[in-house]
This record gives structure tokens, sequence and C-alpha cells, in this order.
């Protein structure tokens, strides 16, 4: 069995709490490399997990480490330029969400993998999670009949305040080119189109609800210090997927709490609601369908570790196919979001020209 040598880059929280203990895990693979331009997170990498090659310097590491894959798990706005090195050396890429800040850049990103002959794997995770896939398919096969509408809740209270116990320096998020959009909102939209399929249009509204943040709880030197919100912290957006089908979704970094489904799908014969954990739900609503009323939804069993991408992403190389988390629907979420904005701004709807 070949082992499939990966290097890593981006060494923060979500980097040590999943991918490099989860891959580390796996049989076919291992970390080899690992690169950050914080020293010390470099340091913690190589001594928690065993990773061989610890770098600071990026250049450096791909003048001389042999691997397979690039891991890209660092920050929003570096993620296009990383990718793009890696796939211009050869390398099959696992990409944290969004792969590139534009169109342009995720085309050429697709173009410069298809050059290569190398593969693409694309975050956020979702149409990896067998639960996503079976709300897929119960839709696909008429379960609700025709879907009139979705709501979709894609929004926490902010990473200063969802992340406190493991958060130091938040205000990046806050940053041109990250927030929620970019954070959160592609996670819905990610679910909404790998359900409903490629939108058409969008129309957004967003605005700053708070000009300043402080992070609260964090235990470090950002600690209640203030910061400048410099990107929409509130966006709501409108999709329309045509034959007068349309989903709402939020995401904002504006909810401290919420409760009911984070998802629900609204069709002439029924609904369905999805929430964390074991609460799913099915309402039957046609009386030819059977008695009305609200039923468990049978699901399989969640998976929703960060690393599955990856591994599908080994399969996919081994099996030749392409990769689950498609860099397709990933462009096309990309243009939803950079098109978000303008609408938000011009006031009216955009059209959406990429599909999947």
């Amino acid at each position: 069995m070949k082992k499939w040598k990966i290097a890593l880059v981006g060494a923060g929280t979500i980097a040590k709490d999943h991918y490099m203990p989860q891959i580390q895990a796996m049989e076919n693979a291992e970390l080899v490399a690992v690169a950050d331009t914080v020293p010390d997170a470099v340091e913690y990498a190589q001594k928690e997990f065993g990773i061989p090659k610890g770098y600071t310097n990026l250049d450096k590491m791909f003048d001389e480490v042999e691997f397979d894959i690039l891991a890209d798990i660092a920050a929003i706005q570096a993620h296009y330029e990383i990718n793009l090195k890696a796939l211009k050396a050869g390398k099959h890429i696992y990409t944290q969400k969004p792969m590139a800040l534009t169109v342009d850049q995720a085309t050429e990103l697709i173009e410069t993998a298809k050059a290569n002959n190398v593969k693409i794997s694309a975050s956020p995770i979702h149409m990896l999670r067998p639960t996503v896939q079976a709300t897929r398919d119960y839709v696909k096969n008429g379960l609700i009949g025709k879907v009139h509408f979705a709501n979709m809740r894609s929004s926490h209270g902010g990473p200063e305040y969802y992340q406190t116990s493991r958060m130091t320096d938040a205000s990046w998020f806050y940053k041109p080119g990250a927030g929620p959009i970019y954070d959160l909102g592609v996670h819905g939209l990610h679910q909404l189109t790998g359900i409903l399929g490629p939108a058409k249009r969008v129309t957004c509204f967003a605005g700053v609800s708070e000009p300043m943040r402080m992070a609260l709880g964090c235990c470090g030197d950002f600690e209640r210090v203030p910061f400048p919100v410099e990107t929409p912290d509130n966006v709501l957006m409108l999709l329309d997927f045509g034959d007068s089908t349309f989903a709402f979704l939020d995401c904002t970094f504006c909810v401290k709490a919420a409760r009911g489904p984070n998802l629900q799908i609204f069709g002439n014969r029924g609904t369905i609601a999805l929430e964390r954990g074991d609460e799913n739900m099915f309402f039957r609503g046609h009386p030819d369908d059977g008695e009305r009323g609200w039923y468990p939804l049978e699901m399989p069993e969640e998976l929703r570790y960060q690393s599955i991408g990856v591994k599908d992403l080994i399969d996919a190389i081994e099996q030749d196919r392409t990769p689950v988390l498609s860099a397709e629907q990933a462009r096309h979420v990309i243009e939803i979001m950079v098109k978000a904005p303008i609408s938000a701004q011009e006031g009216c709807a955009m059209e959406l020209e990429m599909t999947f």
C-alpha cells in the first residue's frame, strides 16, 4: 500500500485540533512537513505530531521536501497563492475554504491542475457528510415534491466570541478578503448548492453591525483589545435556483445563540428539517402520502471529521476520479460570494454564470 506524503501549510487551531492528528492516524498517509509564518506554531506541530520537517519559508519547503499532496490550511487570503504554487509544482492539493477569492483565480487553479494532471479537493467537507448526501437524495427522489424554498443558518457570534477558549488575534477575520461570507457563508452555500444544484441569481444585504469588536475570554495578549471591523459582519442572501425555487441564507458574525433547525427545505408535499445532532425530521404534508405530521427522518451515521476531504482526495487519485469536493462547485460558490456584496452595494440581483 502506497503511503502518500503530505505537506501542510498553516499550523493554527484547526490544523492542530483536526487535520494533523487525523492525517497522522491514516494508514496510507503521512505528514512529512509543516509550514507556518509563526515559528512557535511550527515547533509545536513538529514536537506534538512527530513531523520531521518544519519551515517558516514556503519556498524553502518546496525546494527541500518531496511530497505528493499539499494541505492548505492557511488563512483565507493566502489560499490562492499557495494553491497555485503547489499546482504548478505538480502537487495535488486539498485546500481549506475558499480555494481562492475570485472566479478568475479559481479558474486559473482549475486549468493549472488540468495542465499538470493533478487534482483539487476543495473544502468545506459537507458533500462528503452522509447526512447531507442523504438529504440531497431525499430531495432528488421527490420525498417532499417540488422544492419551493429553503432556509439555512450559517452564522455564529464571531470568532472572538465563538472560539474564546482557543483564539488569540481574531482581527484578521474582519479584514477585506475575510468576513462571515468567506468564513461561514461558504458552508451554507456548499450545502444549498450541493442539495439543490447551481444557483442562477443572488440578492444580498450586507453591512457592519458592530464597528469595533474585542476578544473576551481568550486568555492572551489580545484579551479585551478593541479592533476595527473593516468588512461587513452581517450578511443576508437570497438565492434563485430557477423554476421559482429560492433559498435564504444568513451568514453573519451576529448570532450569539439560536434555536431551531439549521436547514429547512420546503416542498409541495412536505418539509425536511435538519438540526445538529439527531433532530432530523420530515413533515408529511400531502394526504396521498399517508397521515400528515412530523416523523423522524432516517439518516446514516454522521461523519464530520475535517480530514475526510484529504481521504477522499487520496481515494480519487488512486481511483482516477474527480474528488467529491470538486473545484467546480467551489468556483460556483466563490462567484456567489463575490457577487453578493456587489448586489448589496448596488441594490439589485446579480446573475450567476458558473455551474458545476
